[in-house]
Formats: C-alpha cells, structure tokens, sequence
C-alpha cells in the first residue's frame, strides 16, 4: 500500500531516489524511468536536474504541481496493490489528473481518492461518504451528488 498526501514527501537526494522512494533498493533503468516521467508529464526533469543522481532539495527545485506529479510516477514504478491519494491531485490541471485516473486497465493498483472535487467523480465507481458520529453510506459515483 502507498499514501500520497496532497503535498509529497519530498526525500532529500537524487532524482532517482526521488522516483524509487519508498523502495529504494529497486534496480529500474533509467529508459524505464524516462518513460514513467513521460507519462506523468515530466518529460525534461531529467535535464533540469542535471541527471538521474544528483543530489537536489527537490521540494524547493519542484512547484507543488511537479511534487504531485513526481508521486504518481512512484505509483507506477512501485505498483502497489492500494494507492491512497489524500488530494494528490489537487494541484493538477484537469489533463494532468486524467493521466493519473486513466491509466491502463490492466494496471495493479486499486487507487483510494480522499477528495472534495467532483471531477474525481468520473473516475470511480463507488464513493464512501463518511459522516458525523460514525455514519456513512456507499454510493455509485454515476448517482453520487455533493452537498454544497
């Protein structure tokens, strides 16, 4: 299981950690990286970082949206059974969000959406409203309605 939070953990240390964390014994080639990096819409990281193994403070050398973006690629690469996105996407344009949501069918991972957005809505079948003192239902996403 993975959790992505609305703001990414950011280690300090190199591009390649960055990517691998939290597995960070994984033997991945940098072609496979490059095209994780590709899918979440980071094509040119590698050339703004100087390379794979330099050492940067990647939560001031990343905007907020990149950070996001960086942890979905950790998705990809470590493949957990269950990601849960705590508003990881919050700072996405509506593309970029897709990107993550339409990934193949046939990937492993089961994703968990903590949100407040309706435009989540669309890629879920379910959502489980949690509400006071305990309560909560289960709702077909294609019913759900917020509650302004």
């Amino acid at each position: 299981m993975l959790f992505l939070p609305q703001v990414p953990y950011m280690i300090l240390g190199t591009l390649r950690g960055q990517l691998l964390y939290p597995v960070m014994h994984a033997e991945i080639p940098d072609e496979e990286l490059s095209r994780i990096l590709i899918q979440v819409n980071l094509p040119d990281l590698v050339e703004r970082c100087g390379g794979y193994d330099v050492e940067l403070d990647f939560a001031k050398v990343l905007s907020i949206g990149e950070q996001q973006r960086l942890g979905v690629a950790r998705i990809l690469l470590s493949k957990p059974r269950y990601a849960v996105l705590d508003e990881a996407t919050i700072a996405l344009d509506s593309e970029n969000e897709e990107r993550l949501y339409l990934r193949p069918k046939d990937s492993p991972n089961t994703l968990v959406s903590v949100a407040h957005r309706q435009t989540l809505l669309k890629y879920h079948a379910n959502v489980l409203e949690i509400g006071n003192a305990g309560s909560w239902r289960l709702i077909q996403a294609s019913r759900y309605r917020f509650i302004d």
